[in-house]
């Protein structure tokens, strides 16, 4: 079964290939549906929330679990929404949520991931996002 999605776009920002099988894929990039990372910048503290939900109905998307990626071969879409949150000594600000579309497609014994960025301003970029993927299929 393919989950896919109308709304990924034609063209992509940058790409992975990933040499490990398909299923193996599926099931790390799950443990990216509910992350959190905590580092300073020059803003402060900042708390970012990775969450991370797979195609259904062509349309919709669902909360990425080990269970609703059961089953899936050969391609697979998601949305991964990045959302920082900027800690300060008088209270917290939230960024702008940065959405990604992510698509991964069985290419034998190797798995391509491809990842475009879907809204504007662009504060993360593409190739950020794309490194969260590569920790947790590493």
């Amino acid at each position: 079964m393919r989950r896919v999605s109308y709304q990924f776009p034609k063209t992509f920002d940058c790409s992975l290939l990933v040499r490990k099988p398909f299923s193996c894929c599926l099931e790390r990039i799950a443990a990216l549906s509910s992350m959190q990372d905590n580092f300073r910048t020059e803003k402060g503290a900042v708390k970012r929330e990775i969450h991370l939900q797979v195609a259904c109905n062509r349309l919709d998307f669902e909360t990425a679990s080990l269970q609703a990626l059961s089953g899936v071969s050969d391609e697979a879409d998601f949305l991964l929404t990045i959302s920082d949150t900027v800690l300060k000594s008088d209270g917290y600000r939230p960024e702008p949520a940065q959405k990604f579309m992510v698509k991964l497609l069985d290419n034998g014994g190797v798995t391509e991931i491809y990842v475009s960025h879907t809204t504007n301003p662009q504060m993360i970029s593409s190739k950020d996002a794309a490194e969260y993927i590569y920790q947790v299929m590493a």
